[in-house]
């Protein structure tokens, strides 16, 4: 009989204990998880917008500097209402163009840095434009609320004698569709 006693195995109330501490070290583990998962999702998110936002600079200092995409003001892009997935789209695109001008009566010499004034009136001639895009995300499945970038880049006039600054356009009453890359 006594061989028979040390052949015993774990009893209910041993097994009871281990799943109560094994559910105790999850219970303190799920926080890090659930954190990891939030902050991995929020990484996806801001790289996603700033590939669009880099994407679409790209597309608009790629255009003649006279396009009518380039024109001074605030412009909304038209974006299709879903994802390739199905999903609706989070996503908004607008872009700023600001026309500048070397102060009046100022010389710069090559390489030299100055500091350039905003165009104040059209019909003004303009040396650079400077566009500033910028991408929104709604908020995403997880709930951690509205992400933004937005990226600049600057275009020199090619003929700043001829090329005069024409009436800012009125906000984003007009979507402009992204020019298709080739």
């Amino acid at each position: 009989m006594s061989a028979r006693r040390s052949e015993r195995g774990v009893t209910l109330i041993e097994l009871l204990v281990a799943l109560a501490l094994l559910a105790f070290v999850l219970l303190g583990i799920t926080p890090l998880f659930m954190a990891s998962v939030k902050s991995n999702f929020s990484a996806n998110e801001y790289t996603s917008i700033h590939v669009l936002a880099r994407d679409r600079l790209e597309q608009l200092m790629n255009l003649p500097f006279t396009d009518p995409q380039l024109s001074a003001g605030d412009h909304c892009v038209a974006l299709p209402a879903t994802l390739p997935s199905g999903a609706l789209n989070p996503f908004t695109i607008t872009y700023t163009v600001i026309q500048f001008q070397i102060p009046p009566g100022a010389t710069v010499a090559t390489n030299a840095s100055f500091v350039p004034t905003p165009v104040a009136a059209f019909g003004q001639v303009f040396q650079y434009k400077q566009i500033d895009v910028t991408v929104r995300s709604g908020t995403g499945p997880l709930g951690i609320g509205t992400r933004a970038t937005m990226v600049s880049g600057c275009l020199a006039n090619p003929s700043p004698e001829t090329i005069t600054s024409l009436a800012p356009v009125a906000g984003c009453a007009t979507p402009v569709p992204p020019t298709p890359t080739p």
